[in-house]
């Protein structure tokens, strides 16, 4: 019981997911004002540890949430599914036709559509990644 228990809470601690937010360094500074010590390991309590790196946790996820709510704002093409590569998102659309008319007659339908002279060109601007730099 004892081994998996350091196993399970080794991988914890390791864990990449929290590797660069800063969570290893709080989950220590919470172990030494528990006064862990490698030595006691078997005997430590480790829920006295958990508050303290639950309110860690917390704080780095509500700062990833904000993070990503700030990039959504600036990138709203990225809230909708298959639009994060639309380079003419939120522009408005322009239709190859300036007028159609649509007739019922006793002989049938007559459709007619006049078509513009020039076409417009596409969007052909890039849409980069982010657009917060952009914007600054």
């Amino acid at each position: 019981m004892g081994q998996l228990f350091k196993i399970i809470l080794l991988l914890f601690i390791s864990s990449s997911a929290y590797a660069d937010t800063g969570y290893n360094e709080a989950l220590k500074a919470c172990l030494d004002a528990a006064g862990y010590d490698v030595k006691n390991f078997d005997r430590f309590d480790f829920n006295r540890v958990s508050g303290c790196a639950g309110d860690a946790r917390a704080k780095i996820e509500e700062a990833e949430r904000a993070e990503l709510k700030d990039f959504l704002k600036h990138n709203p093409r990225y809230r909708y599914p298959g639009q994060s590569l639309n380079k003419c998102f939120g522009k408005p659309r322009e239709m190859p036709f300036e007028k159609s008319s649509l007739e019922v007659g006793p002989n049938g339908v007559k459709a007619q559509v006049w078509y513009k002279d020039k076409l417009p060109a596409g969007c052909f601007e890039n849409a980069p990644w982010d657009n917060r730099d952009k914007l600054k």
